[in-house]
């Protein structure tokens, strides 16, 4: 009797038990993929069952924060459109006024409601005005002075308000559907709308170029991007890609599935990083990669400025982003 743990080796028992050779352990295949033994087979699971579904939990909770997100701004507009309802209303606070003001002395204590000729109206119509009874003549004027003037001030600023929400809700509907598309976005709980909007657009602005559900390259072209895609936008398992010798991009190469990337995956991300860098119009231009857990920026250095470890070099042909597209489609 002995654990088995997730990710360890395992380890036949020592046992006196002899199983029967006519017994053969079948071991099933994991996405296609066949293991030799129980060891292969349980690092295979864990490779692409398990960290591959890693980033879909992270898309399920994105797409539940933006929910919630959603939730809270429709809200907001509904209370919004409340006031605006009331704001619409300053004419009518406005004729209640005029109309308690020649009757103060004939309103009785205890009264609910006042009917009287409506001062504003053209055709000196009647106006039923609906009086707190708890209050006097004159408390009941300001109550309803101070709502004019509310709605009145108010009207114009809460239209403003209305469509600032407006736009709100469209930009995270549209995040909402970029996520449901398997896009990762790089997105925190702790980021109002604004932010969350302001941080796509600035991942919008950034050229890259998306591959699969897998794959998706990033590349910055100023020294603000190369801080972006390679402090904030880029995770642990992911490639990190620059030009060696020359001021360049820095290239990143997304993992969203922590797979084993490929050796032509590779080949074009330095292709990519030797293009967007002083030697694009030059061969054999070396290009260092490894991943963004090996890539530190020490605390206040220049912008675009990063150390890191545990690279390897390839010499590569410098390609522009339309050449690689149009290499990835044939």
């Amino acid at each position: 009797m002995r654990m088995v743990l997730s990710n360890q080796p395992y380890f036949v028992p020592k046992t006196s038990f002899t199983p029967e050779t006519a017994q053969e352990l079948k071991i099933p295949p994991v996405e296609g993929q066949q293991a030799e033994d129980v060891n292969s087979f349980f690092a295979l699971k864990h490779k692409l069952s398990l960290q591959g579904s890693e980033h879909d939990d992270q898309l399920r909770h994105k797409a539940k924060l933006l929910a919630r997100e959603l939730k809270k701004v429709q809200k907001r507009l509904a209370m919004q459109e409340q006031d605006l309802q009331s704001a619409e209303k300053a004419e009518y606070y406005h004729a209640c006024a005029e109309a308690i003001k020649p009757n103060m002395g004939s309103i009785k204590p205890g009264q609910t409601e006042l009917t009287t000729t409506d001062y504003l109206s053209p055709e000196m119509a009647q106006i039923g005005v609906s009086l707190q009874p708890d209050k006097s003549p004159l408390q009941n004027l300001n109550y309803y002075i101070k709502k004019y003037q509310k709605a009145k001030n108010g009207l114009s600023i809460i239209k403003i308000n209305i469509q600032k929400t407006l736009a709100e809700i469209e930009a995270i509907q549209a995040l909402i559907s970029r996520v449901d598309a398997g896009e990762d976005l790089d997105l925190d709980y702790r980021d109002s709308t604004r932010v969350m909007s302001q941080k796509v657009q600035q991942l919008d602005k950034i050229l890259n170029l998306r591959l699969s559900e897998d794959w998706h390259i990033y590349i910055g072209r100023k020294a603000r991007e190369n801080d972006y895609i390679t402090t904030k936008l880029g995770k642990a398992q992911d490639w990190w890609f620059h030009s060696r010798i020359y001021r360049g991009a820095h290239v990143l190469l997304r993992n969203y599935k922590k797979k084993e990337v490929t050796a032509d995956l590779i080949r074009i991300c330095c292709s990519l990083a030797a293009w967007y860098s002083q030697a694009k119009f030059s061969v054999n231009v070396p290009v260092d990669y490894t991943q963004i857990r090996y890539v530190r920026k020490p605390r206040g250095s220049a912008a675009g400025f990063v150390t890191y470890t545990n690279y390897r070099t390839f010499f590569a042909t410098p390609q522009d982003l339309r050449s690689v597209r149009s290499e990835l489609k044939q």
